[in-house]
């Protein structure tokens, strides 16, 4: 609070140290910075009021360095000036000295005045309204950053400079919508070093891709002669996807709007696109051989404009001339042109690699309706030539799921070779960054929402540029791709290790075969689908109980068969005992005829396992009771008991118990009865009878047999870890309490019989073990929950991530396959395999792939980066030489800013970047120099 009487009664907020001043200090030190936030204190009120500068008599004085004009004839006059603290009004007046220009006497205009002064004017003959500069550069971030609309960034101003009636601030909302928008597109100008105007060329305000393909910048000189197979080097690898969030409403507006930006930008020519809508007519509705999807015919908004349809790059980068418009639904119409404009930069290449959710249906009749385009012969300044790249379609894998088995073969890029790990969903990641945005753009004029729209994508892409090294293509990002390489290497070999030569070399030409015919669609109806299963059945133990019969044949006659038939037939009975106990304990009381049932069974069993005991004690017990003599005289001999126990030779029963818990007599009868049957094994008795050589034979038939029951348990656990897997699609493909209930009934299903065939391996190892099998056996290991991790063997399995998942031990050796006597035991264990190692080699392709590309893309990004630092460089040198001298300070900043790119680039890549490795994952180290580069003739 200033002294009674004291002259500085006013005191600005803006100024170092909110400083006090009189009103003839504060007008002369503010001459330069006029629209501090002033303060003046009022006597009368005891307290501080806001004022401005322009209300104690500040004027502004244009030409002169903030001076008087001493040829000024007219008055002042007031306007309006909007800043970063608010709205004020100030007198204005304009230098009218004249300049020789051209050989005559010119004044500069008003609006060019204020420009030189830092604000900019509100219309461009008379301006009553200004913006500073500062002002317009902050609501342009904002309105990028944020998405804040004109209007809420105006109502901020009015009420940051009266929040208690900003009403009565003067509304200057529709100027400052109109001012941001020519000054968004001067930005836009100035970034690409074009002139404003209707002489900027097709995309030439776009931000390009340093990574992708750009023929004439970015491309090695010889990249025409780079060998077919690694055509995917040089390929443009985009995706195709609808927004309907990015809509126009239907209201009255603005008809002769036009964009600032038309045809410079991300949008398809707006007049072509209506020249050729109305020349190619209604179309012809496709027959599809899928399901109907929503992307093939889906318009969800029934305003002027229901969406967009546009093209992406893999590293998200919109194309130039791609986006266009949709009226009500997503029709090929659209698609194709925006596919024909998009691809116009891009026709020199060999190959294209595109993605789209219906690529299955798009592609089929996309040739048949180019041509009747062609034949309309129209003559559209956009589009100058029909003939595109040859174009491989793959469907993305998060889409994929929505489609028929053979689509996710046939189309998905896990299989599609040169695909690297592109899974073709970037637009979906895309959209979700830029949907904020259509809150705005759906109220706009066409013209006003197409210069937004292309503002957007262009700071998107500004943004990646500037992270390519960091985000992009960070160095990790490839050393996670060379592990995951060096990872999938070693599994295939691991498994080839397993298989015969002779199958491989089948396998790997029915592979080159597939390869080179999946990538024409026409091929796909009479192709075969190597990545499934032919069969899903198991290796049972009736088939391990058959090469055993066949090999104890042959070493021990009708004994050794016999035996087996017995040890087999007790494995049986022990079987069905464990279950009929489960089945009686878990039993209601009130189901009369399923109990009843359930005593039939057991009373069958007590008859079977009679019959089995006597066989067993023909074939076994002569061995059994040798060996339990020779231990109860080698007990005698040292003088111990130990062999004198009641239970000897057996050491437990696993046969199942009688149940303490409380229920029925019918309960405890079928209990007890089950346990008196007698189960008698040779892992049932003691060590000592097990370890004895007359037990050797008869130990070594149930160890076998055991393998095979716990191969059997094991293989029963993968088809339902699998199937249970697969119920998170099914319950997705149907609506209702209905199906809800079907598929919670499927799946407890699936759980219980998975978690018995868990229970049944983790009993059977556990007897293996005492059978002699080492606890750290390499075949059958100890199952934990979370190795109970499916291998996807079908397709409609397949989830996100699974590229980058280390398998289950469960699925990694197959060894034992040649290892069968039985040629159909054999062919059936190749036919399980052979879909594996077909999944395992795409899977090392793809890495494989993925290192190759993403080092290509580096390399790409530092031509890309030397490119423009050169050509800004250029424009700098002409600039000086036609004394612009404002362009050629700004060429000169953008030379260093691509500079500083390039450093950075070639800090974050590897130091070998411009070197590639030969051979499989990097094994062998020897390098060629990067100017030939990989795939290319020695």
């Amino acid at each position: 609070m200033p002294a009674e009487g004291a002259p500085c009664r006013l005191r600005c907020y803006d100024c170092l140290g909110r400083p006090h001043y009189c009103e003839t200090c504060l007008l002369r030190t503010h001459r330069r910075t006029p629209f501090h936030r002033i303060w003046q204190w009022s006597t009368e009120d005891g307290f501080w009021h806001k004022t401005t500068t322009g209300a104690l008599g500040m004027k502004l004085w244009g030409g002169h360095n903030g001076a008087p004009c001493p040829n000024i004839t007219r008055d002042p006059r007031m306007m309006v000036f909007v800043h970063e603290h608010g709205v004020s009004s100030m007198a204005c007046s304009f230098c009218e000295c004249a300049e020789m220009a051209g050989g005559e006497q010119l004044v500069t205009s008003e609006p060019l005045q204020l420009v030189e002064m830092g604000l900019y004017p509100a219309s461009w003959k008379q301006p009553r309204t200004a913006y500073t500069i500062t002002l317009l550069e902050s609501y342009h971030l904002l309105s990028l950053q944020t998405h804040c609309s004109a209007e809420d960034f105006y109502t901020y101003l009015r009420r940051k400079t009266d929040n208690v009636a900003p009403k009565t601030v003067p509304d200057r909302y529709r100027e400052l919508s109109n001012s941001a928008r020519e000054f968004a597109y001067l930005r836009q100008c100035k970034r690409a070093g074009e002139m404003p105007g209707k002489t900027t060329t097709r995309g030439s305000l776009t931000v390009k891709c340093p990574c992708c393909p750009q023929p004439g910048i970015n491309m090695r000189v010889n990249w025409k002669d780079r060998c077919a197979d690694y055509s995917y080097l040089d390929a443009l690898f985009y995706s195709i996807d609808g927004n309907f969030r990015q809509s126009q409403r239907n209201k009255p507006m603005d008809k002769n709007d036009v964009a600032l930006s038309r045809g410079a930008g991300y949008f398809a020519d707006v007049d072509d696109f209506r020249e050729y809508a109305s020349k190619i007519g209604k179309p012809e509705p496709e027959l599809t051989t899928c399901h109907k999807f929503g992307a093939a015919g889906y318009g969800g908004h029934n305003g002027k404009v229901s969406g967009i349809i546009a093209l992406a790059c893999r590293h998200m980068f919109m194309l130039p001339g791609s986006i266009v418009d949709l009226n009500k639904r997503e029709a090929y119409l659209y698609v194709d042109f925006a596919v024909v404009s998009g691809m116009q930069p891009y026709v020199g290449l060999r190959l294209v690699k595109q993605t789209y959710d219906i690529a299955c249906q798009y592609l089929i009749n996309f040739g048949r309706r180019l041509e009747h385009w062609k034949q309309l012969c129209l003559p559209l300044a956009s589009i100058t030539t029909f003939n595109l790249p040859r174009t491989e379609g793959a469907i993305g894998l998060w889409h994929s799921l929505a489609h028929q088995i053979l689509c996710r073969i046939f189309k998905s890029p896990e299989f599609m070779p040169g695909s690297g790990r592109y899974e073709g969903e970037g637009m979906e990641r895309l959209w979700a960054i830029t949907n904020d945005v259509s809150a705005r753009t759906k109220e706009m004029t066409s013209g006003h929402r197409h210069d937004v729209l292309n503002d957007v994508y262009s700071d998107l892409h500004v943004r990646r540029v500037h992270n390519i090294g960091m985000m992009t293509l960070r160095r990790t990002s490839l050393n996670e791709a060379e592990r995951f390489l060096q990872e999938t290497t070693e599994a295939l070999e691991k498994l080839e290790q397993s298989v015969s030569n002779d199958k491989l070399t089948e396998w790997r030409r029915d592979e080159a075969k597939w390869l080179r015919d999946v990538v024409d669609f026409r091929n796909h109806e009479h192709m075969e689908d190597p990545y499934s299963p032919h069969v899903d059945a198991a290796l049972s133990e009736a088939g391990a109980l058959k090469v055993l019969k066949e090999d104890k044949s042959k070493t021990s006659g009708l004994q050794g068969v016999g035996m087996v038939s017995a040890i087999q037939e007790m494995i049986e009975i022990e079987r069905e005992k464990l279950r009929l106990t489960k089945k009686v304990r878990e039993a209601d009381p009130l189901k009369t005829r399923q109990r009843n049932a359930l005593g039939r069974r057991v009373l069958a069993l007590q008859g079977q396992a009679e019959v089995c005991r006597r066989q067993y004690e023909r074939f076994v017990g002569e061995r059994v009771t040798a060996a339990v003599e020779d231990i109860r005289l080698a007990c005698r001999s040292c003088g111990t008991e130990g062999a004198s126990v009641d239970a000897f030779p057996l050491s437990c029963d696993r046969g199942g118990e009688t149940s303490n818990d409380s229920g029925t007599a019918t309960d405890t009868e079928y209990l007890e009865m089950l346990h008196a049957i007698h189960v008698e094994l040779p892992s049932y008795y003691t060590t000592g009878i097990r370890t004895h050589p007359k037990m050797e034979e008869a130990v070594s038939i149930e160890q076998k047999l055991r393998e095979g029951q716990a191969k059997d348990a094991l293989d029963e656990l993968r088809t339902h870890l699998t199937a249970l897997y697969s119920l998170e699609d099914l319950r997705g493909q149907g609506t209702g309490q209905a199906h809800g209930q079907r598929v919670k009934a499927l799946a407890a299903t699936e759980v219980a019989i998975g978690h018995q065939a868990r229970d049944e391996y983790r009993r059977v190892r556990k007897v293996l073990v005492e059978l002699g099998m080492p606890e750290d056996d390499k075949t059958f290991r100890i199952l934990t929950d979370e190795d109970a991790k499916p291998f996807i063997v079908f397709s409609h399995q397949h989830r996100r991530g699974d590229s980058k998942r280390t398998g289950s031990w469960l699925w990694e050796d197959f060894s034992f396959a040649n290892d069968q006597g039985d040629n159909e035991v054999k062919e059936y264990m190749y036919h399980k395999i052979r879909p594996f190692w077909f999944r395992k080699r795409a899977a090392r392709a793809r890495w494989q792939e993925e290192v190759y590309i993403k080092r290509e893309e580096m390399y790409r990004t530092t031509l890309f980066f030397e490119y423009y630092r050169d050509r800004w460089s250029a424009r700098g040198m002409d600039a000086a030489e036609d004394g612009r001298e404002g362009a050629m300070v700004y060429a000169r900043r953008q030379s260093h800013r691509y500079a500083r790119l390039l450093a950075d680039a070639r800090h974050a890549f590897p130091s070998d970047v411009s070197m590639v490795r030969k051979g499989q994952c990097g094994c062998e180290r020897e390098l060629t120099n990067i100017v030939q580069g990989i795939g290319f003739a020695k």
